[in-house]
């Protein structure tokens, strides 16, 4: 029982500790304690260190990932994608597939040269072809993207074109061709070297050029000699076997 009363009287010695606390705080005497809501919680253990640090930095962790994901993806790109010496343009009105167009390039690596220095020839066939007939949202992509590279292009000086795409080019310009000299025929070693087993020899009548750089927007593109050099020295090896 003495404990007992011991315990009420210390419980009532602290109560009058405290109401007479909060009269001297009434009354200005004495500065009132922070609300527990203004009381900072510093995080002790490593689990609510991290806790608050992704609760106030998340969308930053978030926004710096995806940025360093889209940066690595945009650098492997770059890194993986071929540097090709030199472009040909394949531009017919007898719409080809990519598969013979790879057969085109495989073609004239054995002819092209090694201009970037990388110790290995990479032609790239860009395909331009598509019907006359065809579907005219495709026909006017392609000629959209034919008209690029004409405009500004530098490593796109080979032409492979049919006898109506070369009067097409050739109209392009009411002053001067775009071409120089005349066109050569592929000859019969072109046809049997580029036949796929899914869609057989390409069609007869093609013929490549090389574009004319003197007087063009060409001309002062930078290292267009030596992609002009190698474009006209493909020719000549081309022409010589026939």
């Amino acid at each position: 029982m003495a404990d007992k009363k011991n315990e009420i009287l210390e419980e009532q010695r602290r109560a009058r500790e405290e109401f007479l606390e909060l009269k001297k705080m009434q009354h200005g005497e004495i500065e009132a304690p922070p609300k527990p809501s203004e009381v900072a919680l510093v995080p002790k253990t490593p689990k609510e260190k991290w806790d608050n640090f992704w609760f106030q930095y998340k969308w930053y962790v978030v926004a710096i990932t995806a940025t360093v994901v889209v940066l690595s993806v945009l650098i492997a790109q770059c890194v993986s994608r071929p540097k090709y010496d030199f472009e040909a343009v394949y531009f017919t009105y007898t719409p080809v597939l990519d598969e013979q167009t790879e057969k085109v390039s495989d073609y004239l690596k054995k002819y092209g040269e090694d201009v970037n220095g990388d110790g290995e020839v990479k032609i790239q066939v860009i395909n331009c072809s598509f019907s006359d007939k065809g579907n005219v949202q495709y026909k006017n992509t392609m000629l959209t993207k034919l008209q690029s590279l004409i405009a500004g292009d530098e490593k796109a000086l080979i032409y492979i074109t049919d006898s109506e795409s070369y009067k097409y080019l050739e109209g392009i310009s009411d002053s001067t061709s775009i071409f120089e000299g005349e066109p050569l025929a592929f000859g019969e070693d072109f046809y049997k070297s580029t036949e796929t087993e899914n869609f057989g020899a390409l069609p007869e009548g093609l013929q490549v050029s090389c574009r004319r750089v003197s007087d063009t927007v060409l001309e002062s593109k930078k290292n267009i000699k030596p992609l002009y050099n190698a474009a006209k020295n493909l020719i000549e090896k081309l022409s010589d076997l026939n």
